[in-house]
């Protein structure tokens, strides 16, 4: 395969150029997929405990130029980069927004929210909006491996995912070429570092770093505007054999969609538990060891009794012991109550992490885990288990609208995902499309 260089000039050019209509249809509906779970993130995402945080912050700082909706059912508007900021802070604060396995970081909830704000205050298309959301989806995540290339260090989705927000509100926008090259340049410079394995580690409310990344993006644009310069971006100094040209790979296709609320990493573990409870019907008080083998990042999540959300989320021991108690994992389980529930706890206790040189060895390219149960009397084994929601094993629709009415429910109801469904293949405003959450 020949390598050839890319600059600046060509990510440009994509983002001006690029359109869904000359696309296959598969892409299309990726990115419409992207924007309806992103959009159920979000929803659900406010009423996790502390997004109140930044959403009063939103109300604060951002009154002004009320034209972009905060998505927690209120009705409430603000200016466009709080809305920006509020929102994709909510997006990712479930952990249960997408996610792309090889730059290993969640480029939807750091696009989508940009560009939904910047769509509503421009009273753009649905059309327009899906193309801004493919140019940033893909920009974002190149720009996330050339930068994992050129530092050697795994940094969280903020710190390139700004680069994909600052693109679709550029294109939103309709920036003159110049502007936008710019606009891209200050993003990747501005962008927050995101020290994702601290915060693996030790989990806070900074997580990815995604609200700061997607409101970086929008101000970093909102500046190119008024002339503002950059110093060219990443995309100067890689080529085409680190980063695939623009146009040629649709990264968009190849992400996943997570089922549980918690860290992509943990996923196949909590996956192989709930079969594991389903086929065996074991007494969740009966096991004294729980043996989850998987590749060697996974084992850093190790926090066993968490006393927030995202330490349950950033949690391996946890979730699975969950799951074999209460035979599920979703955002009830982060309740307080769920949280200190003694049997959960002894079972978290008792999870052992492990390093397996063959799961090791398919990361990031393929999840897995496989689950060891130990009674008195017996050893209960698990398949190696991918999560549902890859590539290669997609959410089939009816699941993924299930998904998407839960996390609604109860700030909208559950129809609010046929209609805003439909309205995303019908090209209607975007103003009609966010209407459940505008009134």
């Amino acid at each position: 395969m020949s390598v050839d260089t890319m600059d600046t000039t060509d990510a440009v050019a994509f983002v001006h150029s690029a359109t869904l209509r000359e696309l296959p249809s598969s892409v299309e509906r990726a990115v419409r997929v992207r924007v309806l779970d992103t959009l159920a993130a979000m929803t659900a995402g406010y009423r996790q405990d502390g997004i109140d945080i930044v959403r009063r912050y939103a109300l604060d700082r951002f009154g002004g130029e009320s034209t972009a909706t905060l998505f927690d059912g209120s009705g409430t508007r603000v200016h466009p980069e709080g809305a920006t900021l509020a929102n994709s802070t909510a997006a990712n604060a479930l952990d249960i927004d997408d996610g792309h396995r090889e730059v290993k970081g969640h480029p939807a909830a750091v696009v989508v929210p940009a560009a939904l704000a910047t769509a509503e205050s421009e009273d753009s298309t649905v059309e327009t909006l899906l193309d801004a959301v493919y140019v940033g989806y893909e920009i974002g995540v190149r720009a996330g491996l050339a930068i994992h290339h050129l530092d050697g260090v795994y940094t969280g989705t903020g710190s390139w995912g700004a680069v994909g927000a600052a693109a679709a509100v550029a294109r939103l926008r309709d920036f003159p070429t110049e502007r936008t090259a710019h606009a891209l340049g200050i993003a990747e410079y501005h962008a927050p570092r995101t020290p994702i394995m601290r915060g693996v580690e030790r989990p806070g409310m900074t997580k990815d770093g995604i609200g700061w990344g997607s409101y970086v993006g929008a101000v970093s644009a909102q500046l190119a505007a008024s002339g503002f310069t950059g110093s060219g971006t990443v995309f100067d100094e890689v080529d085409t054999g680190v980063v695939a040209p623009f146009g040629d790979v649709h990264h968009v296709t190849e992400a996943y969609l997570k089922p549980y609320p918690c860290c992509r990493w943990v996923q196949p573990g909590v996956e192989a538990a709930l079969s594991l409870a389903e086929s065996t019907a074991i007494d969740p008080t009966s096991v004294e060891t729980v043996r989850v083998h998987t590749f060697e990042e996974a084992t850093h999540l190790r926090t066993r009794s968490p006393d927030s959300p995202e330490e349950a989320q950033y949690s391996y021991p946890f979730p699975v012991a969950t799951a074999l108690v209460r035979g599920r994992f979703t955002q009830a389980e982060h309740a307080s109550d769920v949280l200190s529930d003694p049997d959960i706890l002894a079972l978290s206790d008792a999870v052992e992490l492990r390093v397996d040189e063959a799961l090791d060895g398919r990361f990031p390219g393929d999840c897995l885990a496989r689950l060891e149960l130990d009674t008195e009397s017996e050893t209960y084994a698990s398949d190696v288990t991918r999560p549902p929601g890859a590539r290669e094993q997609p959410l089939a629709d009816d699941v993924r609208r299930e998904k998407a009415r839960r996390l609604v429910t109860p700030t909208l109801p559950p129809s609010a995902i046929e209609k805003t469904e439909r309205r995303l293949r019908d090209s209607a405003s975007v103003a009609t499309l966010l209407s459940p959450w505008r009134t």
